[in-house]
Protein backbone atom coordinates (compact mmCIF):
# COMPACT_ATOMS: atom_id res chain seq x y z
CA UNK A 1 0.00 0.00 0.00
CA UNK A 2 1.27 3.55 -0.74
CA UNK A 3 1.88 5.57 1.98
CA UNK A 4 1.10 9.28 2.11
CA UNK A 5 3.59 11.14 4.80
CA UNK A 6 1.79 14.31 3.86
CA UNK A 7 -1.56 12.87 4.93
CA UNK A 8 -0.18 11.14 7.44
CA UNK A 9 1.40 14.46 9.37
CA UNK A 10 -1.83 16.55 8.90
CA UNK A 11 -4.15 13.23 10.22
CA UNK A 12 -1.27 13.42 13.48
CA UNK A 13 -1.85 17.28 13.91
CA UNK A 14 -5.66 17.34 14.03
CA UNK A 15 -5.36 14.70 16.81
CA UNK A 16 -2.94 16.26 18.96
CA UNK A 17 -5.06 19.61 17.91
CA UNK A 18 -7.82 17.93 19.99
CA UNK A 19 -6.04 16.97 22.66
CA UNK A 20 -4.46 19.76 24.17
CA UNK A 21 -8.25 21.08 24.90
CA UNK A 22 -9.42 18.40 26.64
CA UNK A 23 -6.11 17.55 28.34
CA UNK A 24 -6.21 21.47 29.46
CA UNK A 25 -9.98 20.63 30.70
CA UNK A 26 -8.55 18.27 32.81
CA UNK A 27 -6.15 20.29 34.37
CA UNK A 28 -8.70 22.97 35.23
CA UNK A 29 -11.21 19.73 37.17
CA UNK A 30 -8.99 20.50 40.37
CA UNK A 31 -10.84 18.53 43.04
CA UNK A 32 -11.33 22.14 44.59
CA UNK A 33 -13.56 22.57 41.44
CA UNK A 34 -15.29 19.33 42.15
CA UNK A 35 -16.17 20.26 45.72
CA UNK A 36 -17.26 23.25 45.39
CA UNK A 37 -19.86 22.57 42.27
CA UNK A 38 -21.15 20.23 44.57
CA UNK A 39 -21.12 21.47 48.00
CA UNK A 40 -22.65 25.86 46.52
CA UNK A 41 -26.22 24.72 46.21
CA UNK A 42 -26.36 23.83 49.61
CA UNK A 43 -24.99 26.91 51.29
CA UNK A 44 -27.74 29.88 51.49
CA UNK A 45 -27.97 33.47 52.23
CA UNK A 46 -29.52 34.19 55.77
CA UNK A 47 -30.74 37.63 56.38
CA UNK A 48 -32.30 38.73 59.80
CA UNK A 49 -34.25 41.58 60.94
CA UNK A 50 -33.85 42.43 64.64
CA UNK A 51 -35.65 44.96 66.98
CA UNK A 52 -33.40 47.21 68.93
CA UNK A 53 -34.29 50.06 71.05
CA UNK A 54 -31.57 52.79 70.42
CA UNK A 55 -32.22 54.93 73.33
CA UNK A 56 -30.28 52.38 75.32
CA UNK A 57 -27.21 52.98 72.66
CA UNK A 58 -24.44 55.17 74.49
CA UNK A 59 -24.37 57.42 71.31
CA UNK A 60 -28.10 57.49 71.30
CA UNK A 61 -28.18 61.27 72.85
CA UNK A 62 -25.46 62.74 70.48
CA UNK A 63 -27.74 61.57 67.54
CA UNK A 64 -30.97 62.07 65.27
CA UNK A 65 -32.86 60.45 68.59
CA UNK A 66 -31.86 62.69 71.05
CA UNK A 67 -33.69 65.48 68.55
CA UNK A 68 -36.61 62.57 68.28
CA UNK A 69 -36.98 62.56 72.32
CA UNK A 70 -36.63 66.06 72.89
CA UNK A 71 -39.41 66.32 70.14
CA UNK A 72 -41.61 63.92 72.09
CA UNK A 73 -41.56 65.58 75.61
CA UNK A 74 -42.39 68.95 74.61
CA UNK A 75 -45.10 67.90 72.69
CA UNK A 76 -46.62 64.60 73.57
CA UNK A 77 -46.02 64.46 77.69
CA UNK A 78 -48.99 62.90 78.06
CA UNK A 79 -49.30 60.14 75.90
CA UNK A 80 -47.62 56.90 76.38
CA UNK A 81 -44.26 56.25 74.46
CA UNK A 82 -43.98 55.91 71.13
CA UNK A 83 -42.13 53.96 68.49
CA UNK A 84 -38.91 56.51 68.62
CA UNK A 85 -35.88 54.77 69.28
CA UNK A 86 -36.06 51.71 68.03
CA UNK A 87 -34.84 50.29 64.69
CA UNK A 88 -35.09 47.32 62.71
CA UNK A 89 -31.92 46.29 62.51
CA UNK A 90 -30.75 43.86 59.54
CA UNK A 91 -27.78 41.44 59.03
CA UNK A 92 -26.41 38.68 56.91
CA UNK A 93 -25.12 35.73 57.35
CA UNK A 94 -25.07 31.84 55.91
CA UNK A 95 -26.60 29.25 56.42
CA UNK A 96 -25.58 25.12 55.84
CA UNK A 97 -28.55 22.79 54.28
CA UNK A 98 -28.17 19.72 56.41
CA UNK A 99 -31.46 17.70 55.66
CA UNK A 100 -33.58 17.28 52.16
CA UNK A 101 -36.60 18.64 54.11
CA UNK A 102 -35.42 22.08 54.99
CA UNK A 103 -33.16 21.76 58.15
CA UNK A 104 -30.42 24.59 58.04
CA UNK A 105 -27.55 25.31 60.55
CA UNK A 106 -26.42 28.56 61.70
CA UNK A 107 -24.36 30.34 63.84
CA UNK A 108 -26.32 31.52 67.54
CA UNK A 109 -24.99 34.94 66.91
CA UNK A 110 -26.92 34.77 63.35
CA UNK A 111 -30.10 33.73 64.60
CA UNK A 112 -30.77 33.39 68.02
CA UNK A 113 -32.23 37.23 68.76
CA UNK A 114 -33.69 37.83 65.37
CA UNK A 115 -37.67 39.00 65.12
CA UNK A 116 -37.38 37.30 61.67
CA UNK A 117 -35.38 34.98 59.44
CA UNK A 118 -35.17 34.84 55.97
CA UNK A 119 -33.49 32.36 53.59
CA UNK A 120 -32.23 32.71 50.14
CA UNK A 121 -31.57 29.73 48.25
CA UNK A 122 -29.12 29.86 45.55
CA UNK A 123 -31.30 29.54 42.54
CA UNK A 124 -33.01 32.91 44.16
CA UNK A 125 -35.99 31.57 45.79
CA UNK A 126 -36.68 32.93 49.17
CA UNK A 127 -38.55 31.46 52.01
CA UNK A 128 -39.16 32.66 55.70
CA UNK A 129 -37.54 30.34 58.58
CA UNK A 130 -38.21 29.33 62.03
CA UNK A 131 -35.82 29.06 64.15
CA UNK A 132 -36.36 25.06 65.71
CA UNK A 133 -33.61 25.66 68.71
CA UNK A 134 -30.01 26.71 70.00
CA UNK A 135 -26.63 25.76 71.01
CA UNK A 136 -25.47 29.13 72.87
CA UNK A 137 -22.35 26.98 73.71
CA UNK A 138 -21.45 25.90 70.87
CA UNK A 139 -22.94 29.21 68.59
CA UNK A 140 -24.93 26.96 66.79
CA UNK A 141 -28.75 27.41 65.96
CA UNK A 142 -31.28 25.25 63.48
CA UNK A 143 -33.70 26.88 61.29
CA UNK A 144 -36.22 25.15 59.00
CA UNK A 145 -37.80 26.23 55.91
CA UNK A 146 -40.59 24.66 53.69
CA UNK A 147 -40.29 23.76 50.04
CA UNK A 148 -42.58 21.77 47.92
CA UNK A 149 -39.49 19.94 46.13
CA UNK A 150 -36.21 18.41 48.31
CA UNK A 151 -33.03 20.41 48.77
CA UNK A 152 -29.53 19.62 48.44
CA UNK A 153 -27.89 19.06 51.32
CA UNK A 154 -24.23 17.99 53.20
CA UNK A 155 -23.08 14.97 54.67
CA UNK A 156 -21.04 15.38 57.63
CA UNK A 157 -17.46 14.24 57.89
CA UNK A 158 -16.46 11.48 59.72
CA UNK A 159 -12.93 12.83 61.01
CA UNK A 160 -10.93 15.92 60.45
CA UNK A 161 -7.12 16.12 59.84
CA UNK A 162 -4.51 18.43 59.98
CA UNK A 163 -3.12 19.50 56.73
CA UNK A 164 -5.71 18.52 54.43
CA UNK A 165 -6.90 21.06 52.02
CA UNK A 166 -10.80 22.72 53.23
CA UNK A 167 -12.93 25.04 51.26
CA UNK A 168 -14.66 27.93 52.96
CA UNK A 169 -18.20 28.51 51.06
CA UNK A 170 -20.28 31.56 52.22
CA UNK A 171 -21.69 34.94 51.71
CA UNK A 172 -18.95 37.60 52.48
CA UNK A 173 -20.85 41.20 52.67
CA UNK A 174 -23.75 39.32 50.77
CA UNK A 175 -21.41 38.25 47.69
CA UNK A 176 -23.25 34.63 47.35
CA UNK A 177 -20.88 31.31 47.62
CA UNK A 178 -17.85 33.30 47.99
CA UNK A 179 -15.33 30.74 47.68
CA UNK A 180 -11.99 30.59 49.61
CA UNK A 181 -9.53 27.52 49.81
CA UNK A 182 -6.43 26.83 52.37
CA UNK A 183 -5.69 24.08 54.98
CA UNK A 184 -6.76 22.86 58.57
CA UNK A 185 -4.21 24.71 61.01
CA UNK A 186 -5.05 22.76 63.95
CA UNK A 187 -8.07 21.42 66.17
CA UNK A 188 -9.24 21.86 69.13
CA UNK A 189 -8.50 25.56 69.26
CA UNK A 190 -9.93 28.16 72.17
CA UNK A 191 -11.38 31.23 70.26
CA UNK A 192 -11.45 34.53 72.93
CA UNK A 193 -13.90 37.32 71.90
CA UNK A 194 -11.87 39.30 74.33
CA UNK A 195 -8.50 38.63 76.08
CA UNK A 196 -8.52 36.58 78.73
CA UNK A 197 -12.41 35.94 78.17
CA UNK A 198 -12.62 32.57 77.21
CA UNK A 199 -15.42 31.73 75.23
CA UNK A 200 -15.51 28.83 72.36
CA UNK A 201 -13.44 25.33 72.94
CA UNK A 202 -12.69 22.80 70.53
CA UNK A 203 -12.74 24.87 67.41
CA UNK A 204 -10.74 24.14 64.02
CA UNK A 205 -8.20 26.96 62.53
CA UNK A 206 -8.06 27.39 59.40
CA UNK A 207 -6.56 29.91 57.16
CA UNK A 208 -8.85 29.51 54.73
CA UNK A 209 -10.64 33.04 54.61
CA UNK A 210 -13.52 33.66 57.14
CA UNK A 211 -14.83 37.03 56.32
CA UNK A 212 -17.60 39.51 57.47
CA UNK A 213 -20.85 37.32 56.26
CA UNK A 214 -19.41 34.00 55.79
CA UNK A 215 -20.11 33.27 59.30
CA UNK A 216 -22.43 29.96 59.47
CA UNK A 217 -20.96 28.99 55.91
CA UNK A 218 -19.68 25.68 55.15
CA UNK A 219 -15.84 24.47 55.54
CA UNK A 220 -16.07 20.95 53.14
CA UNK A 221 -13.33 18.78 52.53
CA UNK A 222 -11.87 17.65 48.79
CA UNK A 223 -14.64 15.08 49.66
CA UNK A 224 -17.75 17.21 49.91
CA UNK A 225 -18.27 16.82 53.28
CA UNK A 226 -18.80 18.80 55.94
CA UNK A 227 -16.09 19.41 58.02
CA UNK A 228 -17.18 22.34 59.97
CA UNK A 229 -19.11 25.92 60.33
CA UNK A 230 -17.58 29.15 59.71
CA UNK A 231 -17.61 31.01 62.65
CA UNK A 232 -14.63 34.21 63.09
CA UNK A 233 -11.47 35.38 61.91
CA UNK A 234 -9.19 36.79 64.65
CA UNK A 235 -8.68 40.43 63.97
CA UNK A 236 -5.36 42.35 63.15
CA UNK A 237 -3.75 38.43 61.97
CA UNK A 238 -3.57 37.21 58.63
CA UNK A 239 -4.73 33.07 57.81
CA UNK A 240 -6.09 32.59 61.68
CA UNK A 241 -10.05 32.00 61.30
CA UNK A 242 -12.29 29.39 62.85
CA UNK A 243 -14.53 26.78 62.49
CA UNK A 244 -17.29 24.69 64.67
CA UNK A 245 -16.32 21.20 64.04
CA UNK A 246 -19.14 19.55 61.96
CA UNK A 247 -19.43 16.48 65.12
CA UNK A 248 -21.17 19.21 66.96
CA UNK A 249 -23.27 19.71 64.47
CA UNK A 250 -23.82 16.21 64.00
CA UNK A 251 -24.61 16.13 67.76
CA UNK A 252 -27.16 18.63 67.67
CA UNK A 253 -28.74 17.22 64.85
CA UNK A 254 -29.22 13.80 66.46
CA UNK A 255 -30.74 15.55 69.56
CA UNK A 256 -33.45 16.98 67.32
CA UNK A 257 -33.85 14.09 65.64
CA UNK A 258 -34.61 12.64 69.33
CA UNK A 259 -36.43 15.05 70.28
CA UNK A 260 -38.98 14.73 67.15
CA UNK A 261 -39.24 11.15 67.41
CA UNK A 262 -40.42 11.12 71.08
CA UNK A 263 -42.87 14.16 70.37
CA UNK A 264 -44.57 11.44 67.25
CA UNK A 265 -44.71 8.49 70.01
CA UNK A 266 -46.01 10.56 72.85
Amino acid sequence: MQKHPFLFALLFACMITQAVPAAADNLRETPIVKAVRKCAPTVVNIGTEQMVQLQQNPFWGQQLGGQMDAFHNNFFQNQAPTAFGKLAIQSLGSGIIVSPDGLIVTNAHVASKASKIFVTLPDGAKSEAILIGTDNENDLALIQIYTKKPLPYLEIANDVIIGETVISIGNPLGLENSVSAGIVSGTNRTFYTQPQIESFKDLIQTDASINLGSSGGALVNLEGKLTGMNMAVMQNAQGLGFAIPAKKIKRMLDEYEKVRKDKKTA
